[in-house]
Formats: C-alpha cells, sequence, structure tokens
C-alpha cells in the first residue's frame, strides 16, 4: 500500500525536524569531531529520506505548490546517495539551512490545506 501525501508530508517534517535536532547538537559541541562525523550522517540520511518522500509526493501536489524547488530537493538527495564521498560538512550545512526552513514552512501549509479539504463538509 503506497503512502498518502499527507503521510509523505509529515514524513518529511519528521526528517527536518531530526535535521534541526542535529544541527544543535553540532552547535553544542562544536570541537568534537566525533560529533560532527555523527551529524553529517544524521543529515545525509534526513536529506535522502526527504528527496525520497517528495519524489513520491503526487504530481498534483506538486504541481500546486511550484514556489517549492521540488526537483533541486531531488537532486540534493541524488547528490548525496551518489557523491557522498565528496561532501564537505560545512557546505551540507550552508547549502540546505535556508531551503529546509522553506520546505518545513510549504510543508505545513499543505498539511493545513490538506485538513481543510477532508474536514469540509461535501
Amino acid at each position: 500500500m503506497s503512502r498518502s501525501d499527507t503521510e509523505r508530508l509529515r514524513d518529511i517534517l519528521e526528517s527536518i525536524d531530526a535535521i534541526t535536532r542535529a544541527d544543535a547538537t553540532l552547535r553544542r559541541y562544536p570541537e568534537d569531531a566525533d560529533v560532527a562525523l555523527v551529524a553529517l550522517d544524521a543529515v545525509q540520511y534526513r536529506v535522502m529520506a526527504i528527496g525520497e518522500a517528495v519524489k513520491a509526493l503526487s504530481v498534483p501536489l506538486r504541481g500546486a505548490h511550484p514556489e517549492v524547488p521540488w526537483s533541486d530537493i531531488a537532486r540534493m538527495r541524488d547528490l548525496i546517495g551518489h557523491h557522498y564521498y565528496k561532501l564537505d560538512p560545512q557546505i551540507v550545512r550552508a547549502t540546505i539551512a535556508e531551503p529546509v526552513a522553506r520546505l518545513r514552512d510549504a510543508c505545513e501549509s499543505m498539511l493545513i490545506e490538506q485538513s481543510k479539504t477532508t474536514d469540509s463538509p461535501d
């Protein structure tokens, strides 16, 4: 059974929360190389999960929200998945910070929209 757009949007938000926690942990221990490696691994995994969820969202949902850079998100997933050995942790963090915040806002808005359409009387 395929997951619904609502479930996938929630998956994306869950991964964004995990990225935020990893970044906060990294900031708490800036000099700890082991923490940096674990945080980078967590961020990479979650960016890949976000990319997979984005790719699985329905075409109508993605089409209704052209302001979200869907293809950029999918490409980031592919970059991390296929070129992991080239990644610089600081570049990854800098590259995803603002887009992840915008994606969070967009997903939350989409979930609100979806709840309004499912809650409205027919």
